[in-house]
């Protein structure tokens, strides 16, 4: 795993400063501790910092073909590179290393842009062809390394990162307002945009090519016309755990040590689990507990995953100061802002698994395949009622009994009635149009721009020609929530550690299968991941597979309205933030901490946004 830099002037004759491009490059040393390179050749320079895993006596980058008109910095792992490798002997191509960098070089050498569909892995990479004046820049199907650019018409600088798109000088950190509502909405920025003007994220499955000033971007990956398959359930289980196996398999694939995150949900047991199938012999396993919480569900269901398959377990327990102080360095390593308590979690249990494991596997990932959360269900039940409930009784008519007992249906009645495209915005959206009126301030509300709206009517645009209502939403979060708050955080937090994060259910061979299949595979009897419980019910204890779902939880709430009330009055109270009506936000807090009601999300989507502003000096 590493960091890669990359410059391009279209003008030919300006010259790249090689000082420049080490200071930038360097921004990323957590990323690649091991090692660095540096390639600059008159208007075109690449950087690189390594993270050794595969072949750590070679694989020194910038690497470049025979005759050195090729050059590559690259990200990831391609797990199949040893088979490319093979083909691509056979065909007369000679190697000097064991990596899989060089490999990438050779692919692109025998198939050019076409090789993409041969790899499998996680990647981002920028390739110079010097031959064709031709710069291509790639990020991986799914999204799990990260990639941003700049383009002014002159200038494109692409990198792992954005301090090193900074750190440039080419472009000073402003603001983006065109999606702050979209931040507070649902608590992350959906790409291309970011929080930062004109500072873009290369999309999953996307390409950019560059030719002197012909600056263009490019799909080879999508998912959105898979076929559904009536397979047999037990055929499908069948084909899904070659595919598990086979994904966990490659994974594992590494010179340095290696090991999993537990959480003691189906999702990590279920990669534990396949770890030992495998016939790993010393399974080191990391979980996160919490002091105050001495009956910590999540630390007894690891405990217990632990136990069964006879991990090496180790537990970091978090305490509240941790927290707090956590977030300069949540905002710091993940550069942009993401309402994303659990990041915090997993920066500190990343540090501790440092300590002994450089590779490890996560459950990431799982909920976005397999209709995990409840709100797929919720609503896939409201689009049904839709159906046989004409429009002009929807105001006589109580949905209380059709749908969760928690919500307060008479305020939400108009979203009810609103199609899915528009009701959707996400597993991590809150903010309803009657909110929006209360937090924001009288002149932010009426002009902020409706990024997040266009942005998944986009996706859903996609799906439209489907009739299952889930998969259409598990397309549309893979496409947002997944790539933009999930993977950053996993991919940011991990790699602040020097650690390098492993997620075998993105497996895009996985994404296609369980995509086609219909979504009662999926959801059934109340529950999701229907067809992964059955699968692992004769591996995992019952408690586990029906568990309620955790992931790394923390009690924000709690720590919000008792030990850092005071600092979140003093966030709130001076912080500039004029499209934010800070009575309502102050009358937030005060009813936080009388246990008279939960907004906890928003009071951290300002925390965070207030350490974001501070720490990039955006305003």
């Amino acid at each position: 795993m590493c960091g890669i830099f990359g410059i391009y002037f279209s003008d030919h004759s300006k010259p790249v400063d090689r000082e420049m491009v080490i200071a930038a490059t360097n921004t990323m040393t957590h990323r690649g501790p091991d090692n660095s390179g540096f390639y600059i050749n008159k208007n075109i320079g690449f950087g690189h910092r390594r993270l050794s895993i595969i072949d750590l006596s070679a694989g020194h980058q910038p690497m470049f073909n025979e005759d050195g008109k090729i050059a590559i910095t690259y990200n990831g792992e391609i797990y199949n590179y040893r088979k490319i490798r093979d083909l691509l002997i056979r065909k007369g191509h000679i190697f000097k290393t064991n990596c899989d960098t060089e490999v990438i070089i050779h692919a692109y050498e025998e198939w050019s842009f076409e090789c993409l569909q041969q790899f499998n892995g996680m990647f981002a990479f920028a390739l110079w062809d010097r031959n064709k004046e031709s710069l291509w820049v790639v990020r991986d199907r799914l999204g799990i390394k990260p990639l941003y650019y700049f383009w002014d018409g002159k200038t494109c600088i692409v990198s792992s990162e954005i301090k090193p798109i900074l750190k440039t000088g080419f472009i000073k950190p402003e603001v983006n307002y065109n999606v702050l509502d979209t931040y507070f909405s649902v608590g992350y920025v959906p790409g291309p945009e970011t929080m930062f003007k004109n500072i873009y994220k290369l999309l999953p499955g996307h390409y950019l090519q560059l030719i002197k000033n012909i600056f263009q971007t490019k799909e080879y990956w999508d998912f959105a016309d898979v076929s559904q398959t009536n397979m047999p359930i037990d055929e499908a289980k069948q084909h899904l755990e070659s595919l598990l196996v086979d994904s966990v398999r490659k994974r594992l694939m590494s010179d340095v040590s290696s090991g999993a995150f537990l959480s003691g949900g189906l999702d990590s047991s279920t990669i534990v689990s396949l770890m030992k199938q495998i016939g790993e012999q010393e399974i080191k396993t990391f979980t996160v507990g919490y002091p105050e919480r001495s009956d910590s569900t999540d630390k007894q269901y690891a405990q217990i995953i632990a136990n069964k398959f006879n991990t090496q377990h180790h537990i970091f327990h978090l305490e509240p100061d941790d927290f707090f102080s956590s977030i300069k360095t949540l905002v710091q390593y993940s550069e942009e802002p993401v309402v994303e308590p659990a990041a915090i979690a997993l920066y500190h249990i990343s540090k501790l698994a440092r300590k002994n494991a450089i590779v490890l596997l996560s459950g990431e990932g799982s909920d976005e395949v397999f209709a995990g959360y409840f709100l797929y269900q919720l609503m896939n039940r409201i689009n049904n009622v839709q159906k046989i409930i004409p429009a002009n009784l929807w105001k006589m008519f109580s949905p209380a009994k059709v749908f969760s007992p928690k919500m307060k249906y008479n305020k939400y009645l108009d979203w009810l009635q609103s199609p899915l495209e528009t009701r959707y915005q996400g597993t991590s959206s809150y903010l309803t149009d009657s909110l929006k009126k209360q937090i924001y301030s009288e002149d932010f509300y009426h002009s902020h721009d409706d990024y997040l709206h266009r942005t998944f009517s986009h996706y859903f645009n996609r799906v439209e020609h489907k009739t299952d209502t889930i998969n259409k939403m598990l397309y549309v979060d893979t496409k947002t929530w997944l790539v933009d708050d999930l993977l950053l955080k996993a991919d940011k937090m991990t790699m602040a550690t020097s650690i390098e994060l492993r997620v075998p259910f993105l497996d895009h061979r996985i994404i296609e299968f369980v995509s086609s299949l219909p979504s009662s595979l999926k959801v059934r009897n109340g529950s999701g991941k229907h067809i992964l419980k059955m699968l692992m019910k004769q591996r995992l204890p019952q408690q586990v597979i029906e568990r309620e779902k955790m992931g790394f939880p923390i009690p924000v709430k709690k720590w919000i309205s008792q030990e850092f009330a005071e600092s979140v009055q003093t966030i709130l109270s001076e912080n500039s933030f004029d499209f934010i009506n800070k009575s309502y936000a102050n009358e937030t807090l005060s009813k936080l901490k009388k246990g008279q009601e939960d907004n906890a999300h928003f009071l951290m989507s300002i925390i965070v946004l207030d350490f974001w502003a501070k720490h990039f000096g955006v305003w």
